[in-house]
């Protein structure tokens, strides 16, 4: 017969050992199903997604401390953008695709490697470009520098739009970055406004503050048509894993 308090002892020891178990950082992460466990988590948290689609029959890891870090480990073999408001909270997260095996052109920073350590921009480790934006409404604007194939550079403000497939910019910068006629395709592409002309090209580079970003995919619209605001796309922002800090205006943009 077990007496009452030795039923207690046992009952605490299991108690402990569950939470030791449980606190043990050597033990597997729960797998669960993405698309459900993103469900979910909409729900708890009140963010939408685009591309949950793209996650079905898919199983990841279910863990992390904060809700950004979930996602991530959530999403780890998915490229995504998690877009935030206030610190921790989250508004959006785009889904762009399963991981491959593509590595993007490389990130040049020029000047060697001591002004690399210094430029301002980029974080201690190296691994993250921090760009200052301003407002324009409920988005935000940020400038950068595009270069042409003749190291023509122009500074140019743009909106940061992760619905736009490219970089879109008005046609009036064809000339002013030394692209021919005859490197530009004719396209139709899909606008906020319709489907609209464009001519698709390639710029050499863009410099997000002092890192060279190499071959990036434009698209060139009529000024009218563009509404005057360029916008930055896909094209460029879908290499690197993008946060938005509206408390501090700034976009930070980390490598995968």
């Amino acid at each position: 017969m077990i007496r009452p308090a030795t039923r207690f002892s046992v009952a605490l020891m299991l108690l402990i050992g569950a939470l030791l178990a449980s606190a043990d950082p050597t033990r597997p992460l729960p797998r669960v199903e993405v698309s459900g466990e993103l469900a979910r988590l909409m729900q708890e948290l009140d963010f939408e997604v685009k591309g949950i689609e793209q996650t079905q029959d898919a199983i990841g890891h279910a863990g992390g401390e904060d809700p950004v870090e979930r996602l991530h480990l959530l999403l780890e073999d998915f490229d995504h953008i998690i877009l935030q408001g206030s610190p921790g909270e989250i508004e959006r997260v785009i889904i762009l695709g399963e991981k491959s095996d593509y590595v993007p052109p490389p990130l040049v920073v020029e000047g060697g490697a001591d002004d690399a350590e210094a430029g301002a921009g980029e974080d201690e480790g190296g691994d993250a470009i921090i760009l200052t934006t301003r407002r324009q409404g409920a988005s935000h604007v940020v400038t950068l520098g595009l270069e042409g194939p003749s190291k023509q550079r122009v500074e140019e403000a743009m909106l940061i739009d992760t619905g736009a497939d490219r970089v879109v910019l008005p046609m009036s910068l064809v000339s002013a970055l030394g692209l021919g006629s005859d490197a530009l395709k004719p396209q139709q592409v899909q606008t906020a406004n319709g489907t609209v002309d464009a001519r698709i090209g390639r710029l050499s580079a863009v410099w997000l503050g002092e890192t060279r970003v190499e071959d990036v995919e434009v698209a060139f619209i009529d000024d009218q048509k563009l509404g005057g605001t360029s916008l930055l796309g896909m094209s460029l922002l879908g290499r690197f894993r993008m946060t938005i800090d509206d408390d501090k205006n700034q976009l930070t943009l980390a490598t995968k």
